[in-house]
């Protein structure tokens, strides 16, 4: 929401004061509220810097109940994240706004990047203990950090956004990005952003993506879902069990998690397993990382003679997960998974989740990535799950 007595405060005197405290009387009764004054839940560290017109702020509530004041949307140039997962939100809604990245890409996947993202400077990351670069933040101009989870929001992340805010003077919004709520963070951030219309677009694919494919997997008897083992790692002996964060694409598509009994991995997941508990599950379906672009054992689980007694090694059902720019399935596991769980859901059950993963792919890069594909540019995506 804008404030529309900017330009009266500065030529109008003692009339225009009168309109602002009558302005700033007026209850909202909406979760963006105008201010005409700073908010304190934004501290400043250096008020020098701070002299920002403060009739161009608004003030929202975030995810986390924490109160914080954003520039308004004419004003705001330059964003940032706190993870790769934030990253991915705010990139694929307002590629334009980004002052920086979290990870380094590979001309892979650069390749399906829009212009300009190898330029961005990588000002640090919080996931797997990574750490921020305050200083360059504040030097590369950033006016709004975001910190979007992947699962529900915690005080360690409620405790983190309050240092980062004092450490730097940028003010930290919190959304919860957990993959049920997805949709509600597009929203949101399209709102700070001023971006409602195309945030709209991709709430509604989204809500839509997972619809369509639970009802289709509902079709699909529990006595004929798939066993699916997800393997990781260099040597394809890490997994991740069906509580992981990381397994919940493979939930929604309906795949029946091979790896049973074992525990959740740490924060980064990738609970390790041996050969023989693999093989005594032995599954149908086997989801591998690459071996060229992310160091996986797809090609060893094909070609090793220890894994070939493997119902799926056997019938040729080991697939490569696709994974430029981002993994479909997980790692950052975002809103990449809503093409992952198509993905899923037509390579397992093909007659229950009839599409065309041509079309689902070309369609999902121009809406999320910014790039539009050639067929045959799909189907090398796609790999060898790729069978018409």
């Amino acid at each position: 929401m804008r404030s529309g007595s900017r330009g009266g405060a500065r030529g109008l005197g003692r009339l225009a004061v009168l309109a602002l405290v009558f302005a700033l009387a007026v209850p909202t009764g909406s979760l963006f509220g105008c201010t005409g004054s700073k908010s304190t839940a934004a501290v400043k560290t250096d008020t020098t810097a701070a002299t920002v017109d403060a009739m161009a702020d608004r003030t929202i509530t975030d995810d986390a109940g924490r109160t914080v004041t954003v520039p308004e949307v004419g004003k705001l140039k330059k964003i940032y994240f706190t993870s790769p997962v934030a990253q991915i939100f705010c990139f694929t809604l307002a590629p334009e706004l980004s002052g920086g990245t979290t990870m380094d890409f590979s001309a892979a996947e650069l390749k399906y990047l829009p212009k300009g993202t190898a330029d961005l400077k990588n000002l640090g990351s919080l996931a797997s203990g990574g750490k921020l670069n305050p200083e360059a933040i504040v030097a590369e101009g950033i006016q709004v950090i975001f910190n979007i989870s992947s699962v529900a929001l915690t005080a360690s992340d409620i405790s983190t956004a309050d240092d980062l805010q004092k450490q730097t003077g940028i003010p930290v919004v919190c959304i919860d990005g957990s993959m049920d709520k997805i949709s509600n963070a597009y929203r949101k951030l399209g709102t700070i952003l001023g971006k409602e219309k195309e945030a709209e677009k991709l709430a509604s694919y989204c809500e839509n993506t997972l619809d369509a494919v639970q009802k289709a997997v509902e079709t699909v008897p529990q006595d004929k879902r798939v066993s699916v083992y997800y393997a990781e790692g260099p040597k394809g002996l890490q997994t991740e069990p069906e509580a992981s964060q990381h397994a919940v694409a493979f939930k929604l598509a309906g795949a029946k998690n091979a790896a049973v009994g074992v525990a959740v991995g740490a924060s980064k997941g990738m609970s390790e397993v041996s050969l023989e508990q693999v093989l005594a599950w032995n599954p149908q379906v086997i989801i591998a990382w690459d071996d060229v672009l992310r160091g996986g054992a797809d090609e060893l689980i094909r070609t090793n003679r220890d894994w070939a007694t493997i119902s799926a090694v056997k019938n040729g059902l080991v697939y490569t997960m696709p994974n430029v720019p981002f993994s479909w399935c997980d790692r950052p596991p975002a809103v990449n998974r809503f093409l992952g769980v198509q993905w899923l859901a037509n390579t397992l059950y093909p007659n229950a989740y009839k599409v065309d993963m041509v079309s689902v792919t070309k369609e999902f890069y121009s809406l999320f990535y910014h790039v539009d594909l050639t067929d045959s540019q799909a189907k090398e995506l796609l790999g060898n799950s790729y069978t018409k």
